[in-house]
């Protein structure tokens, strides 16, 4: 799936001017330029190094998270001197935008760029197979696949002719866009514009055999093995790589970009803004308590964030804005749970459609009935004792003593003491009787600095 949104939230990692310059520097220092068509691209030819191969983890969906890390790899691979850097790809999709930022940060790279969908059982698929067409040298490890790449589109449009003719002239485009990727690295453009057209998959065998991809291989010292030799096309047409008895590194994804990641997953988003609407309605049936309504609102605020980076569906927004509705007028009206019932409602069909399920990020079913159901039994359970503490009379000092039990510590005749709540108190039966010491009483009243007490099995 490829996701179109016009949103940006990100800044760039790693400003382009300080890699220029970090690159030049490091030209400079060891007494090269740019080098003709057909030579090795690292300084070990000359000096007798032995050439560096960086594997980089890329194993997250395709957005604005995915699109930093790439640059930023990118940008310190060229500071690094790095003779190849090989992205390790495993993907479901993603975002046109971030895909685009990714797909011309490989083109413009000085550095030779290796796509491998790897390792066993990964996959490139949607987003991925544009990233993959973009690199250098596409490569692929047995048991993997590649394919389904239809766009699609997360607008709020509703339908009809117009949206029909916008998606013909999207997949158009997104088809067009793969073949020159595919056609300028002597790859199969064809098959490639059916994974747009017709959401064709294939595996790695069949992705080889037709020549959708350069090489097989299924562990990093293999691939290593392969490259070497190897002719580039497309941008760097005519470059060979020389990369025998390559050192090899290998980079995994930084924990910043593993959380954007994680808040960009449709599950997550979702769970973030139930979060946020229960604890601004629970912040209404009980003010003041505040900690729901803080939660709350950070959840939303954070939620907020990462639809910038997933954009939402209109009737989803609609529906968690009736949801948001409908739990904050049980809060007020306490009508019994009919509202409360409705918002969890109203919040599970927020789930099934907030995002565009045709092949693109989906929120989980199970998790948004799930969700829902503890949402509705969360608010009704604490809603109602809010209320019902709301609605009792107010009860502070010495009238919180009315209902208590308290034993006679000295006989009632009918004064004497009692002990009740840690304190010693003056006492008088209620009839008047006597009352021995030790028996347990209850208190009726407050007269003073007096209590009216009567026995307990009264």
């Amino acid at each position: 799936m490829v996701v179109r949104s016009g949103w940006r939230s990100l800044a760039r990692a790693v400003p382009a001017l300080a890699a220029a310059v970090c690159a030049l520097a490091v030209a400079a220092a060891c007494g090269f330029g740019a080098l003709p068509a057909g030579t090795p691209s690292a300084a070990a030819t000359t000096t007798g190094e032995r050439p560096l191969v960086r594997f980089v983890q890329f194993d997250i969906g395709i957005g604005d998270a995915a699109a930093d890390w790439a640059e930023r790899a990118l940008t310190d691979a060229r500071r690094d001197g790095v003779d190849a850097i090989v992205f390790e790809v495993d993907t479901p999709g993603g975002l046109d935008t971030a895909m685009r930022r990714i797909v011309k940060a490989f083109i413009a790279s000085p550095v030779p760029v290796v796509a491998w969908v790897a390792p066993r059982g990964a996959r490139a698929a949607s987003a991925g197979l544009f990233i993959v067409q973009a690199a250098d040298v596409a490569a692929m490890a047995p048991e993997t696949n590649i394919g389904s790449a239809t766009p699609i589109s997360l607008s709020p449009a509703g339908g009809g002719r117009d949206e029909e003719v916008l998606g013909r002239k999207v997949t158009n485009e997104a088809a067009a866009y793969v073949r020159a990727l595919a056609e300028s690295h002597g790859r199969n453009a064809d098959l490639a514009e059916r994974m747009v057209r017709r959401a064709v998959n294939v595996t790695a065998r069949e992705a080889r055999r037709r020549k959708l991809v350069d090489l097989l291989a299924g562990d990093r010292r293999e691939l290593v093995a392969r490259l070497d030799g190897f002719t580039l096309r497309g941008a760097k047409s005519g470059e060979q790589l020389r990369l025998a008895g390559a050192m090899i590194e290998r980079r995994t994804v930084p924990f910043r970009y593993r959380a954007l990641d994680f808040l960009f997953d449709p599950n997550t988003l979702f769970v973030l803004l139930a979060i946020g609407i229960l604890g601004l309605a629970l912040e209404l049936a009980t003010p003041g308590v505040i900690v729901p309504g803080t939660v709350g609102a950070v959840s939303l605020l954070v939620a907020l964030f990462g639809l910038s980076g997933l954009p939402p569906t209109a009737v989803g927004m609609l529906l968690l804005a009736v949801a948001a509705a409908m739990f904050a007028a049980e809060a007020v009206l306490q009508t019994h749970g009919a509202l409360g019932v409705g918002g969890g409602v109203a919040l599970a069909a927020a789930g099934f459609v907030l995002f565009d399920s045709d092949n693109g990020p989906t929120t989980s079913p199970v998790l948004a009935l799930a969700a829902a159901a503890l949402a509705v039994a969360f608010f009704l359970f604490v809603a109602s004792k809010a209320a019902r503490a709301r609605r009792a009379p107010a009860r502070t000092g010495s009238e919180e003593l009315v209902g208590a039990l308290a034993t006679v510590r000295e006989p009632l005749a009918p004064w004497g003491q009692v002990f009740v709540q840690g304190a010693l108190w003056r006492a008088r039966s209620a009839d008047g009787s006597p009352v021995d010491a030790g028996q347990q009483v209850v208190v009726r009243a407050v007269e003073g600095l007096s209590l009216v007490v009567e026995p307990r099995d009264h």
